[in-house]
């Protein structure tokens, strides 16, 4: 691949359907690069984790480092030497014009001015041209998406506002796209707002193919929508959950979680949580300079009439609630619920498995005896 290739790399923010992003681009693989678009596989087959894993200061440590077995410094130069001749390698085999990688964690976990210039550094030489792609989303929705996520990763803490640190690194726009337009430059910096009035067609992914210029009309795949949504009651079950059954073990992701989450949100009807309108209005508030500066620079301009200079009135109106008191007979409900669903999974396991076994027939069942003999070493 030579180096008249544009990257574009689009950092989220966290949720802003990057994982709709991230799904579409996986399964259009490759049939976008048959038509010179690249979506790489080294640094995540879906989720590009792991630029924010190699871009991170060498003593970093934390979860998303523990989940690709990055466990020290050495380990950490070592994952990035192996990503760099993986993407060569990638990009050796055909002849691209586009690039395309997503990864939402490079905007929350690269929170150093340094981090960043790393990455610029070490995707510089493969490009001509590198755009960075990002979706701010309004501050109290992005806090109560971002808290029901936590929970199913594994958080045990009730839903409260951000400690100040997290104010200033997690959702201020303005901190996050200053950080990238010091290191990128503010002519390649794209920004676009998580809103549906805002978005092409009122879609992620179709806002996403105009602004890479990739045309929507070359027989793309559009993957089922898999957003988990859990309700006040399963949500406050699974962060009590989390307490005793842990997502990450001492060895990586626990398997002993398998699939609470989907099987949660096969009971999940009721209300979604919530803080009271008072507690949101004033966290909305501490971001009003801090927007208008994000819609000065980008968006031509503050917003008038919707309390937000950049952002529109929330427009989700599905029910929630602020106060989540389970009683001993719901949470047996729920497990009641669980036991059920866990008993038909093996069920339809044992039902394949006796198809199999059915299947086999006296010649197969021998080989496959020949076989386990072979193995236990008889």
């Amino acid at each position: 691949m030579d180096n008249a290739v544009i990257l574009y790399l689009h950092i989220g923010t966290e949720k802003t359907g990057t994982t709709s992003v991230q799904r579409f681009f996986r399964t259009n693989r490759n049939l976008l690069a048959r038509n010179g678009i690249l979506y790489p596989m080294s640094p995540g087959n879906e989720n590009h984790t792991g630029l924010a894993v190699a871009a991170q200061k060498l003593s970093r440590r934390g979860p998303l480092r523990k989940i690709k077995g990055v466990q020290s410094a050495d380990d950490a130069k070592e994952y990035r030497t192996t990503l760099a001749d993986e993407l060569k390698a990638e990009f050796a085999v055909g002849h691209y014009k586009t690039v395309v990688m997503s990864g939402e964690h490079c905007s929350s976990r690269l929170l150093d001015d340094k981090e960043v210039e790393w990455l610029k550094d070490f995707l510089s030489p493969f490009f001509e041209s590198i755009k960075i792609v990002v979706y701010v989303r309004r501050q109290d929705d992005f806090l109560l998406s971002t808290y029901s996520t936590a929970v199913k990763s594994g958080a045990t803490r009730e839903l409260a506002l951000p400690a100040e640190r997290l104010l200033q690194f997690r959702y201020d726009h303005w901190e996050l796209l200053a950080r990238w337009t010091r290191i990128f430059g503010r002519e390649n910096v794209i920004c676009r707002k998580y809103e549906k009035a805002a978005l092409e067609g009122g879609d992620i992914v179709d806002d996403i193919l105009s602004v890479t210029g990739i045309d929507p009309n070359l027989g793309l795949e559009r993957p089922n929508d898999v957003n988990e949504s859990l309700d006040a009651e399963t949500l406050e079950f699974l962060r009590l959950f989390n307490k005793h059954v842990p997502r990450m073990s001492k060895d990586g992701l626990n398997p002993e979680r398998d699939n609470i989450v989907p099987l949660l949100s096969k009971m999940s009807q009721g209300p979604l949580i919530t803080l009271d309108e008072g507690a949101l209005a004033g966290f909305m508030a501490l971001f009003k300079d801090s927007n208008r500066k994000v819609a000065d620079a980008y968006f031509g301009g503050a917003r008038t009439g919707s309390g937000d200079p950049l952002f529109e009135p929330r427009t989700d109106s599905r029910p929630r609630t602020s106060h989540v008191a389970l009683s001993v007979e719901r949470v047996v409900e729920i497990c009641a619920g669980l036991w059920q669903e866990k008993q038909a999974q093996l069920d339809r396991v044992a039902e394949r498995a006796k198809r199999r076994e059915a299947g086999l027939g006296p010649a197969g069942k021998k080989r496959r005896h020949e076989k386990d003999q072979i193995r236990r070493g008889e």
